[in-house]
């Protein structure tokens, strides 16, 4: 059984190794197909969190931490939860030979030998509290990386739900400059007509023209922008950027896409919410228990050891036993001992003040995102009135204008107006889903998605 364990995990080592040759080496590797991940929020959270490197490697650090605690309990005395690992055996085997004694100038090479051979059986007693300490630190240890690991998820939560808003925000932009760009193409077949007709100058033709030309270099620049959110999700996703045109769209013009529904908490009550159930709050606190418990484990090592040995012992043709138990104290080892509980003391005050540190963040942070969440709440509902008055403000100017009783200054003030309160709108409503995401990130509650238009 030992020998077929052994076997499995050279056999899993050596798969390991295999696995990564090819990117060790720098090989170019086959292009992916492209993923079917939906079209909601809920979707492209759920593939990042399970194909994420950052939360494969934190997943690899769960793992870690639980073989290390594998690999401290291998130590355990026999006065233990797990008395089975007190026992060590080895065997040993060997031969040996030699000539006999002589002076060197009469050295022969005729030698005589014997085989030999021995099984020994080691048992470690009690070893005075370090196995327990270290198995309490480890434990803890264990406890953070699987803390760390939910706290990775909310990491990606939030920057994948601030790209999806960013590309959002983008593309509604980009659908702004498109309506910018069309109003001012109407407005340029406008003034050509009205100068066929005596009724407009060259110059509000060539004022028109211009307005044109600025308002295409908006839709490049509010194309290129997309392009790039575009790239950014699909690497918060954990695509490679040329997957971020194939996404899926967003919303029509004129509408927004709501993943979370509106929250009314006052950061007070968020704070005192996430001070004890934010993971990273929670990765902290672990880390100071372990920190003390590692403080116990270095004390302990300075206490002595006591256990057992039974060996079996062959030399051809002579058999015997041998046992005997045995305690050791270091007398002196240079203060490395002592000096290990001053590092270990040191390294408690240390943990505990990063999680004085991570409270104070924390609380930084929450205050951040609700004063966010509550000015782009306000200035959405300000800039709704401002879209409406501007949309009326065009609607009369375009009807003054064919008229003639509207300038063409007048005509584009109105379109510059109705473009920016649109885009403010776009703005100030993504800024507040943004804002949202991260609270569910910094509080550690689970999101709760709402997906409509």
């Amino acid at each position: 059984m030992l020998v077929l364990a052994g076997c499995s995990a050279v056999r899993r080592a050596r798969e390991a190794q295999g696995e990564v040759r090819e990117r060790a080496a720098g090989a170019v590797r086959e292009a992916k197909a492209h993923p079917r991940l939906g079209d909601t929020l809920a979707d492209f959270v759920r593939y990042a969190v399970s194909n994420r490197p950052a939360m494969v490697s934190a997943r690899l650090a769960v793992e870690d931490a639980r073989l290390a605690l594998k690999e401290i309990d291998a130590n355990a005395p026999l006065a233990s939860a797990t008395p089975w690992n007190a026992f060590a055996a080895t065997a040993s085997g060997g031969y040996s030979a030699s000539s006999s004694s002589t002076h060197l100038r009469d050295l022969e090479g005729k030698t005589h030998g014997s085989w030999s051979g021995a099984l020994s059986l080691d048992i470690l007693l009690y070893d005075f509290g370090r196995h327990s300490a270290n198995a309490r630190a480890q434990s803890e240890r264990v406890l953070a990386a699987e803390l760390a690991l939910v706290n990775s998820g909310y990491t990606v939560f939030k920057q994948v739900a601030t790209s999806y808003f960013e590309r959002l925000q983008a593309e509604a932009l980009l659908n702004v400059a498109f309506t910018n760009e069309q109003m001012r193409a109407e407005h340029l077949e406008r003034a050509r007509a009205r100068l066929e007709e005596g009724e407009a100058q060259q110059l509000d033709v060539t004022r028109a023209q211009l307005d044109l030309a600025e308002a295409h270099e908006a839709v490049v620049a509010a194309s290129n922008q997309f392009v790039t959110a575009s790239a950014d999700l699909a690497a918060s996703i954990g695509l490679e950027s040329c997957f971020g045109g194939s996404l899926p769209s967003g919303s029509a013009h004129g509408s927004f896409t709501r993943a979370f529904a509106p929250t009314y908490a006052t950061t007070a009550e968020l704070f005192g919410f996430a001070r004890t159930n934010s993971p990273s709050m929670q990765v902290s606190r672990a880390r100071l228990r372990a920190a003390s418990a590692a403080v116990d484990a270095a004390i302990a090592d300075l206490g002595p050891s006591l256990s057992a040995s039974l060996s079996l012992n062959w030399t051809d043709p002579l058999w015997y036993w041998r046992w005997g138990v045995s305690s050791a104290q270091s007398l002196f080892t240079g203060f490395r001992k002592t000096t290990a509980v001053d590092r270990a003391t040191v390294a408690l005050k240390s943990a505990a003040a990063e999680v004085d540190a991570a409270e104070l963040d924390l609380s930084f942070e929450i205050e951040q995102a609700v004063a966010e969440r509550d000015n782009a709440r306000e200035a959405f509902e300000s800039a709704k009135a401002s879209v409406r008055s501007a949309r009326e403000n065009l609607d009369t100017v375009v009807e003054q204008l064919s008229v003639g009783d509207a300038s063409r200054i007048e005509y584009t003030d109105a379109v510059a107006d109705f473009v920016s309160a649109l885009a403010s709108a776009e703005r100030s409503f993504y800024r507040g889903q943004i804002a949202e995401a991260a609270l569910f990130a910094l509080t550690g509650i689970e999101p709760a998605y709402v997906e409509d238009k």
